[in-house]
């Protein structure tokens, strides 16, 4: 079983044998696990540095515990974003916490047309932190060393200008191709995954992906809600890709 995962604002100067005090939130959650001296836990920065350390001492309001190795993980290969359309009752929030356990490697919240909820001035700020920490939270679970990053989109225009380097797929339920129709090879470099919202991508929406060169695909014969229809795809992908 690989080690719990916490984290640990700044790895960058860490080596093996330095004493690394850990307190707040994380040093909380270690004490709730009863890790106990002498037992491995492995501690990340969120932007892919990982360092396995034993535990050392545990105080009332800090953990103390030694470093054993140092490593940067490299980026994995291809680069996934996953374009999710804000959904309301929380299942955009279900969406990219599975999608981080997926393995996603950028968000992009959109704000669609047909979107139910909308994020605008200090509501967008507020919503922006609440995602940040679903993603910490879901990085953690997932004992990734990297967060995924996150940007918005108040368009399918800044949409396409963020993702200009990938390749667009849109699951859409009127597409007349199903993703494992698509021809090979699935070798390039990054993708990017579109979900809309629950009331679907509007036509002018579609024809903008579809001119940045997008294909639109089926996922399965069901409509699907938002945070399925971002798991499945994901999942899809991550085998045509040789993720999985």
């Amino acid at each position: 079983m690989t080690a719990p995962v916490f984290f640990a604002e700044d790895l960058s100067s860490a080596k093996p044998g330095d004493q690394l005090t850990i307190e707040g939130g994380d040093a909380k959650h270690i004490r709730v696990m009863r890790i106990e001296p002498d037992d491995r836990l492995d501690l990340v920065d969120g932007r892919g540095i990982r360092a396995q350390a034993r535990m050392f001492q545990i105080r009332d309001n800090s953990v103390t515990v030694i470093i054993e190795d140092v490593a940067e993980e490299p980026i994995g290969q291809p680069r996934v974003t996953l374009v999710q359309a804000l959904a309301k009752g929380g299942r955009d929030e279900l969406a990219i916490e599975m999608a981080t356990e997926l393995g996603v490697d950028r968000i992009i919240a959109w704000q669609s047309q047909r979107a139910i909820v909308r994020w605008t001035g200090k509501k967008r700020d507020k919503a922006m932190d609440k995602w940040r920490n679903i993603l910490r939270a879901a990085t953690k679970q997932a004992r990734r060393a990297r967060i995924p990053e996150l940007l918005f989109a108040d368009s399918a225009e800044a949409v396409v200008n963020l993702v200009e380097n990938d390749q667009l797929i849109v699951m859409h339920e009127s597409a007349e191709q199903r993703v494992s129709e698509i021809p090979g090879p699935w070798d390039a470099p990054s993708y990017a995954l579109v979900i809309g919202p629950e009331g679907g991508i509007t036509d002018t929406e579609l024809d903008e992906f579809r001119r940045a060169g997008a294909e639109v695909v089926l996922v399965g014969d069901t409509v699907m809600r938002v945070s399925t229809a971002a798991a499945a795809g994901l999942t899809v992908l991550n085998f045509l890709t040789g993720k999985v």
